[in-house]
């Protein structure tokens, strides 16, 4: 069943494409913050605080490198 999805593989939308960011991120800090917390009970406050800097770091880069492919002589 989902060796399916390898052979005949979904068609995600252009415009779609930017929403899978939100999981990515959150994924990836939820596990690098429970490796790094001293204490559990901090672990979602952490993990919002990282996902909100991955996403502005994301934003950031992305505005930069628009301005370098639109203003570049």
């Amino acid at each position: 069943m989902i060796a399916e999805l390898f052979v005949n593989p979904q068609i995600i939308p252009f415009s779609m494409t930017l929403w899978l960011l939100l999981p990515l991120c959150a994924s990836v800090a939820i596990v690098y913050k429970a490796i790094r917390v001293k204490d559990i009970r901090n672990l979602p406050l952490q993990a919002g605080v990282l996902i909100i800097f991955m996403l502005g770091g994301l934003c950031a880069l992305g505005a930069c490198l628009w301005a370098v492919h639109e203003f570049w002589p």
